[in-house]
């Protein structure tokens, strides 16, 4: 395929492999293959041209733009007449080819463009920080936070339909992208701020990767973009604290839901995150082999965890079974949500209505067991952080580091369950 020019259906068909692959297509223009590492499977057509003319010209690639058959996509036949066209009014007018394209978006900015808008780039983006290729995918509740981010904050702002080299700092975009920063900090959201700039350098990252934009990132991090946000953290309660806050729970005088309190002894029992546990399904509960399964889909680490099952753990999914049986998910929501189950919204809003606003939060009682598991049971934290599903080491340690330590963990929670128990909790 490097000798013959291609055709159309052997582009279709050339795969993303380890290393950038160049196609020729035939008179100085290729067609390339970015690796796996780097997108899925996205090819572009690149015109290489020697200018000036001559041989003391300098060899220069000229981007023609995506393959495909959407907005600003070209077809082989297309790209190819585009780059006869740009070669032959090159030689006409002594002009790098690069130049007459930037002039010709500038004087009639509905010309077909090799440069994508912002909506677009976002949709592609998107599509491939979700694809099931990246080496680390969004998961849902991350995937929905930028969604929103994007939607109301970044593209109302900077409008979509501007071509995304637009914000490259020689168009101003470093002040555009620093003015929508400093937009959401004259709100008081210093850390919503960082987050909206975060995403930002990440889109301008994926365009800088695919050609569609020149560096530096307008919007990089800098010193000067620092903003005097203090992360806070969970408010958890100390060991001392929980048979108080476990009488209130068992009196439950808000009369609160009864699956949304089974999640919240769950989420004592296990150790597991919010979003882990309310969406877990009876599938995943194994009796027999007295093990819990979490998909790596739920999971921050996107690697599947496993959780001993303890007999207090069995008694909360029996009550729940008996509560929803019938349904596929352990904490099914009879309000018919979206997802099928209860929103992690939920347990924190009724720790809430306890009165424990400010004093603890569902992910709070994490550091509870962190804390206490440690100085007052006498575990190991090593154990208690791979229950947490925390990285243990560097990488290179994590790489030899296989056990999981099965019989200990499980040591660990049978211990914890009953401390729990004797402080208070009724399953």
């Amino acid at each position: 395929m490097k000798g013959k020019p291609v055709t159309d259906l052997q582009i279709r068909q050339a795969k993303a492999s380890e290393k950038r692959q160049r196609l020729t297509c035939g008179g100085s223009l290729y067609v390339m293959v970015e690796p796996i590492s780097k997108a899925s499977n996205s090819k572009s057509f690149v015109g290489n041209i020697r200018f000036p003319s001559g041989r003391k010209g300098k060899q220069i690639e000229v981007r023609i733009g995506s393959y495909g058959k959407g907005i600003n996509e070209y077809s082989l036949k297309e790209a190819r007449d585009e780059w006869d066209r740009l070669k032959h009014l090159s030689k006409e007018q002594n002009k790098d080819p690069r130049a007459i394209q930037k002039e010709e978006k500038v004087g009639n900015p509905y010309t077909k463009s090799s440069t994508p808008t912002l909506n677009e780039v976002v949709q592609r983006w998107m599509k491939f920080k979700q694809s099931s290729s990246t080496k680390k995918k969004w998961a849902i509740s991350t995937a929905k936070d930028y969604e929103n981010k994007v939607f109301n904050q970044i593209i109302p702002v900077l409008g979509g339909d501007n071509p995304i080299d637009s914000f490259s700092w020689e168009n101003g975009g470093r002040t555009k992208l620093l003015d929508l920063k400093q937009s959401i900090e004259d709100r008081g959201k210093l850390s919503h701020a960082t987050k909206v700039f975060m995403i930002c350098r990440s889109i301008f990252d994926f365009s800088i990767d695919r050609g569609w934009m020149d560096e530096p990132n307008p919007a990089r991090g800098s010193q000067l973009t620092r903003n005097e946000h203090i992360p806070t953290p969970n408010p958890f309660l100390d060991w001392d604290e929980l048979p108080k806050f476990f009488d209130v729970f068992n009196e439950n005088k808000i009369n609160g839901n009864e699956i949304v309190r089974g999640s919240i002894k769950l989420l004592f029992l296990t150790l597991l995150r919010v979003e882990s546990c309310v969406g877990m399904r009876f599938e995943e509960v194994d009796d027999e082999k007295e093990l819990i399964t979490i998909p790596a889909s739920r999971m921050k680490s996107k690697k599947e965890h496993y959780i001993p099952l303890t007999f207090q753990m069995k008694k909360v999914i029996q009550r729940m079974k008996e509560i929803n049986g019938h349904q596929e998910y352990v904490f099914y929501s009879p309000r018919g949500t979206k997802n099928e189950f209860i929103s992690k919204a939920s347990p924190n809003t009724h720790i809430k209505r306890l009165g424990y606003g400010g004093k603890l939060t569902a992910h709070g009682i994490r550091a509870t067991i962190s804390t206490a598991g440690n100085e007052t049971l006498g575990f190991s934290k090593e154990i208690i952080q791979r229950q947490l599903a925390h990285s243990i080491g560097n990488e290179t340690e994590r790489s030899y580091l296989h056990a999981e330590f099965f019989k200990e963990r499980r040591e660990f929670l049978d211990a914890w369950g009953s401390a729990l128990i004797e402080l208070g909790l009724i399953v």
